[in-house]
């Protein structure tokens, strides 16, 4: 109980879940017991927004970034929240800081993606999605169930997106030695 990534994990299983308030409870065990782990306070920001509680989130985020400047993803997080809740000109100039710091260091597409979708920019969303496979972005495990990328999940384009970050089913062998394809469940 007392490994710092469990609680963190299971806010983050909840959220994919859609169980926003017992994901608020589950980050909020989580910063209790380990309040400088990045992880667990990211999460539980995300479940304050999904229940609702946006001023918290928006707080969780800031501090968040205040406690690992170094990790951009944190910044995007942060200013998709800002996107999605009114504060657009904020998220633009950090999606322009963001922008800036790639010409120095990593930044994950992933969640650059994310956060131009909450802009309302699907297009160049989905040309990061392509950019974060290409980079083997290791967030893409959850293009599937993040709750975050439900708008993307819901456009044509990312069926074969999806193809093409997961690959096509394998060949499987059925009874009598036929080979047949494997069903998608995802």
């Amino acid at each position: 109980p007392l490994c710092p990534v469990l609680l963190p994990t299971e806010t983050l299983v909840r959220l994919c879940r859609h169980e926003f308030d017992a994901a608020v409870l589950c980050g909020k065990s989580a910063i209790d017991l380990h309040p400088y782990q990045h992880l667990g306070r990211a999460y539980y920001a995300e479940a304050l927004e999904h229940a609702g509680r946006i001023d918290e989130a928006l707080a969780e985020l800031r501090l968040v970034c205040v406690m690992s400047p170094d990790l951009p993803w944190l910044r995007a997080l942060e200013a998709t929240c800002m996107a999605k809740h009114g504060r657009r000109s904020e998220a633009l100039a950090t999606l322009d800081e963001l922008q800036h710091l790639r010409e120095r260091e990593y930044v994950d597409a992933y969640f650059i993606a994310l956060l131009l979708e909450a802009l309302g920019r699907r297009d160049e969303a989905f040309a990061e999605l392509e950019r974060a496979r290409l980079e083997n972005s290791a967030t893409l495990f959850l293009l599937n169930v993040d709750v975050r990328g439900e708008g993307l999940r819901r456009d044509p384009r990312f069926k074969q997106l999806r193809r093409r970050v997961f690959g096509a089913p394998a060949p499987v062998s059925a009874p009598g030695g036929q080979i047949g394809q494997a069903v998608a469940t995802h």
